[in-house]
């Protein structure tokens, strides 16, 4: 099973998604926006009045692609990597309902809740519920994680790290 995972998500990294391919239709606050998925939990806005804002999905976290940043488990890096490039390609195939009254966060990106998305990417096993103290995680959110640790889905192939 592992082998065919990782077999197919090099066959999606295979295919070339130059810039102007990859627009993906989100809905911010009732408005379709074409974005640019830039990884699985931010993007950047590239028409209309929002244009050129830089975007970060509220109330998870995917793996990034780059460096060493994520440890999970007894994954390897390869495997992370895969799950992160993953994650990108499946912001970008969908269609996504998102809302923000653009606040921002602390590198400058306007702050959108996208809960769709974010149910989606988290019970795939693309992506881990994320709180901060302000701002805890839906109960969706928990199941859905809970639900792909427990098919080891995604980040969790490997298991679930104390």
């Amino acid at each position: 099973m592992r082998a065919i995972f990782v077999a197919l998500a090099l066959l999606l990294l295979w295919v070339p998604l130059a810039h102007g391919d990859a627009k993906t239709l989100v809905m911010v606050n009732g408005k379709p926006m074409p974005v640019f998925f830039n990884d699985g939990d931010s993007f950047r806005v590239l028409e209309g009045s929002l244009a050129g804002t830089k975007a970060r999905l509220a109330g998870f976290n995917t793996l990034e692609s780059h460096g060493p940043v994520h440890r999970w488990g007894d994954a390897s890096v390869r495997e992370m990597y895969i799950v992160a490039k993953m994650a990108t390609l499946f912001g970008r195939r969908g269609v996504w309902s998102c809302t923000s009254d653009m606040k921002t966060d602390t590198y400058g990106r306007a702050l959108l809740h996208c809960p769709d998305l974010a149910e989606a990417m988290i019970a795939k096993g693309f992506a881990h519920a994320m709180t901060v103290p302000a701002d805890p995680a839906a109960p969706n959110l928990m199941d859905a994680q809970l639900e792909a640790q427990w098919n080891k889905r995604g980040i969790w192939a490997q298991g679930t790290p104390k």
